[in-house]
């Protein structure tokens, strides 16, 4: 009795140690380490081994022992649920006692079991809920005999188990939250970094791989042609193939933008919703993953990709593998719709420097000179013409100075502004411009009002055109026509007189002969025949002077009327 009760209290104290590991650790292999032990040592059982239950997947791994030196040679660490002891007891969800495992086909590994003595197999299912969370199997040397205190001491030793590996999965499950959060700091960090969505997509499909365990994943836009083109994929180690292009609808990616909606499949080649081409399920028979995530991103209502994660066949994706991959779906549409409008105010940029380009190209080389002012009269613009035109050296000068400064007549300007607020465009007007050096130059001119779209005036832009040497030369034509006229004024006038001058002559020189003997009237004669013929000389030589300068008007157009000139006095 006292032997028993020593037994107990040993039993007690164990289990008091092991709740306080369970409730103050998060880390399940360091508890379930010490659980093995504790059941070895006070159930007498040389060796114990937990089974870690993946229920996607239908698979055990062996996780923990009570002995290392037994466990150096442990034949199978990886087992399904329909292969051997441990699996049944984990596709049943029932206890197993087998009194003797080299007669139960069940039982496999037998040569390790020879070779270390054991002959008796227990497993206890460990269940929390609905889901079965390991298996607890004892290997013993001889049957094992459970009484009341045996069977209670189990029970606790598996109650244990279940709230560390609980303990465990919902440490997993924050931390792995926790992952996700810090990775959608650091990709929303990159959005704003950079502009290039290659590397933002990158940065996800890497996060989302490893935040959610997976082998692979991608991340997908939606070209013209609707189909899914691969930007980013992130693999492992495993053999993984993402298809490049899945044409619409296809794929568990298209099924998914077609539902608008997340698709979760354990195996995508068995699953009769989803299609492929030939080209892409060769891919996927290629590669090691058969079960797939894949969650649509949109942008302002519209699905413009797809991002997939891939693992091995029957994973089982949870809530918060699926609300962690729409979180990085966010980013990524994100990302695209950011890249989209970078790119179109690219674009916008490009084609306005294009444009600008041509203007200024345009607005240099145009020989009219070209401005642009503010209505008060500050200078904004003017081309290489107009800097020319009002004679300066360089175009920073020129803008440094005031318009109205340039107006011989400031009235001009002040009536050109006056006209432009009311009719907005003015044509053809002729001004005189002052020049640097002060010289003054005719310039015909068109001017018009930019507002904008409130109808406020922004400024005045305009052309002129040098007219000073047309001017002359109108001038000079019109000095030619009237010097014309008087040359045939003169012309007619001459014949007019000369013709009876001629007449006058005559007669005089015929009444000479006649009054040869008559001395005073021949003097008079003779001193009106010499007049006569000044007329005639001085008649002569106006039509030569009028000769003259129409010919100098046609040489040289710019010359005017200059009588003292053309008679050489």
């Amino acid at each position: 009795m006292p032997a028993r009760d020593a037994s107990r209290e040993a039993r007690l104290r164990a289990l008091a140690r092991l709740n306080r590991l369970v409730s103050a650790s998060l880390e399940p292999d360091e508890v379930l380490q010490a659980i093995a032990r504790a059941a070895g040592e006070l159930m007498g059982v040389p060796f114990v081994v937990f089974w870690i239950a993946d229920e996607a997947e239908r698979r055990l791994t062996a996780r923990a022992f009570s002995d290392p030196t037994l466990s150096a040679d442990f034949p199978v660490r990886v087992s399904a649920y329909h292969e051997g002891a441990t699996g049944w007891v984990a596709t049943n969800r029932r206890g197993l006692e087998i009194a003797d495992v080299f007669s139960d086909p069940r039982v496999f590994g037998l040569a390790w079991w020879r070779t270390h003595g054991l002959r008796s197999y227990h497993g206890v299912p460990i269940v929390l809920g609905d889901r079965l969370l390991a298996v607890l199997a004892m290997l013993a040397r001889a049957p094992l005999q459970l009484d009341a205190d045996d069977r209670d001491l189990l029970d606790n030793f598996v109650a244990q188990a279940a709230v560390a590996l609980r303990n465990a999965r919902l440490y997993a499950d924050a931390e792995r939250r926790r992952r996700g959060a810090e990775a959608l700091i650091g990709a929303g960090r990159l959005l704003l970094q950079t502009p290039d969505v290659a590397v933002v997509a990158e940065r996800i499909a890497e996060s989302v791989r490893t935040v959610l365990g997976g082998l692979s994943s991608a991340v997908y836009r939606i070209d013209e042609a609707g189909d899914l083109v691969v930007m980013a994929t992130s693999t492992g180690e495993a053999t993984f193939e993402w298809p490049l292009v899945l044409p619409r609808g296809t794929g568990v990616e298209g099924l998914a933008v077609r539902m608008k909606a997340p698709v979760a499949t354990p195996d995508v080649l068995a699953d009769p919703r989803v299609t492929y081409a030939p080209a892409s399920r060769a891919y996927v028979e290629r590669s090691d993953y058969r079960a797939v995530l894949a969650v649509p991103f949109a942008a302002q209502d519209r699905v413009i990709g797809a991002l997939a994660v891939g693992d091995r066949a029957g994973r089982v994706f949870d809530e918060v593998a699926l609300g962690l991959a729409q979180a990085f779906a966010d980013q990524a549409a994100v990302a695209l719709e950011n890249a989209r409008l970078f790119e179109e105010a690219l674009e916008r940029r490009r084609a306005a420097e294009e444009a600008e380009e041509r203007y200024r190209s345009l607005f240099d080389r145009v020989p009219i000179a070209l401005y642009r002012t503010t209505p008060g009269g500050r200078i904004l613009d003017v081309n290489p013409a107009m800097v020319q035109l009002l004679g300066y050296a360089e175009r920073e000068t020129l803008l440094a100075a005031d318009s109205p400064a340039h107006y011989a007549d400031p009235e001009d300007r002040a009536r050109l502004v006056e006209r432009l607020e009311r009719e907005g465009v003015v044509t053809d007007f002729e001004v005189q411009l002052r020049r640097r050096d002060g010289h003054l130059v005719w310039a015909r001119g068109s001017a018009r009002a930019v507002r904008d779209a409130a109808g406020r005036m922004l400024y005045h832009e305009g052309s002129f055109m040098d007219v000073t040497e047309a001017r002359r030369a109108a001038e000079a034509a019109r000095q030619a026509e009237a010097l014309a006229r008087v040359a045939q004024l003169a012309n007619a006038a001459a014949h007019e007189i000369n013709n009876p001058l001629s007449v006058v002559i005559g007669r005089l020189q015929l009444l000479e002969s006649r009054v040869r003997e008559d001395a005073a009237a021949l003097i008079h004669i003779r001193e009106a025949v010499a007049a006569g013929r000044r007329i005639a000389d001085m008649i002569g030589h106006m039509g030569r002077i009028t000769r003259l300068e129409i010919a100098d008007q046609i040489s040289t157009v710019t010359p005017i009327l200059d009588l003292k000139k053309s008679s050489g006095t």
